[in-house]
């Protein structure tokens, strides 16, 4: 095994226009992979690798410990076998992201270096014309990821309970509390669903990265914060918050069964609007897309090829499965051809007009 060690405003692509539901299928059939068998794709891809013997860097577009960090470093050692590469994974946080994705957009588009991107907050900076995102989603070379709404890859409103009295959305929603939300700039799930519902709000959009704001949230600055569940299991476990919604248009939350998922919570309590709940499936489609890994736009076929096959391979490795389950990251593959449907149907011209009406557009660069 070899080593492993927001300028310009986002401008909207043109492509034909997909419906909400055929998000909705792309999104469920992310989990269609099984996740303990390796691909016989990846023993040719060890063989012939295009990258055999080469360096290749990984930039994790956040700090160390985030999701993407504690994925993309479990994921490398696999990669590298496959590839017969040395990868190496270079964590390059700031501008919620933006940092990290438009380096990889930029580099010299060979393989050698790639992102890990999450898809929906690249996506949302699109949708709420955040500046500083130099590239167009759709253009990246996707190279296949991990499925979102799942595990440790689920995107979740977690409360602190001293500050908010409610474990359930339901009663949330009825009661009309107005909610800080603890956020950064570029967040949309729960602004997205605290307006589909016409729920009193406000977003604390000074907190960079989730470490803030869980610290944020445990000492009563808000009472609720929006993030990905890695990171966060800690203090779930010590009862000092509690996950009480999962933005997936899945029925079940694999990691915590019982929190209620907003594909349930769709069916049961619709929005009064149509176009809310529109934009609440479009926004849970891209964020059950997961992070994808990617590289430069125009990155060679056979190099392409070989890449896919072997980010495939290592995360239906059954070793990467076992280690993901014990540290709750998500498992669950996702291709290339999903990711690119996703993104493509939420930067429709008519989506992005769509979700402008219900997301706040950027006021700031993020952070």
């Amino acid at each position: 095994m070899q080593a492993a060690t927001r300028r310009g405003r986002g401008t909207a692509p043109h492509w034909g226009l997909l419906s909400a539901s055929a998000v909705l299928a792309g999104a469920l059939a992310a989990c269609g992979s099984a996740a303990g068998q390796t691909p016989a794709a990846a023993s040719g891809t060890a063989s012939q690798s295009p990258l055999a013997g080469k360096t290749i860097t990984l930039i994790v577009a956040g700090g160390a410990g985030a999701t993407a960090d504690l994925e993309t470093r479990a994921i490398a050692p696999y990669l590298a076998q496959y590839l017969k590469a040395t990868v190496h994974v270079e964590d390059m946080p700031g501008g919620g992201g933006l940092k990290g994705w438009n380096y990889v957009a930029a580099a010299k588009p060979n393989g050698l270096i790639l992102g890990s991107g999450n898809i929906q907050g690249m996506i949302a900076n699109v949708w709420e014309k955040v500046p500083g995102q130099n590239f167009n989603p759709a253009q990246l070379t996707w190279l296949g990821g991990l499925a979102g709404g799942r595990g440790g890859g689920a995107k979740i409103m977690f409360a602190n309970p001293k500050t908010l009295p409610f474990t359930s959305m339901a009663n949330l929603v009825a009661s009309k509390q107005p909610i800080k939300e603890l956020g950064a700039v570029g967040d949309v799930s729960g602004p997205l669903f605290f307006k589909a519902y016409q729920v009193p709000y406000q977003d604390l959009t000074d907190y960079a990265d989730a470490n803030q704001q869980k610290v944020a949230l445990l000492r009563g600055d808000g009472q609720v914060s929006v993030k990905y569940y890695a990171g966060w299991d800690s203090v779930v476990k010590a009862g000092q918050v509690i996950p009480i919604f999962d933005f997936t248009l899945r029925p079940k939350w694999s990691l915590h069964p019982n929190v209620e998922t907003l594909g349930t919570f769709l069916k049961q309590h619709p929005p009064a609007d149509p176009g809310a709940k529109t934009a609440l499936e479009l926004d849970a489609a891209a964020l059950d897309a997961g992070y994808g890994y990617y590289g430069p736009p125009g990155i060679p076929k056979n190099i392409a090829t070989a890449l896919a096959a072997a980010f495939k391979a290592a995360i239906e490795n059954p070793q990467f499965v076992s280690h993901a389950k014990q540290i709750k990251i998500s498992y669950y593959y996702t291709s290339p051809a999903q990711e690119e449907a996703a993104i493509s149907s939420a930067l429709t011209p008519s989506h992005i007009q769509l979700m402008r009406k219900y997301v706040p557009l950027s006021n700031g660069v993020a952070s």
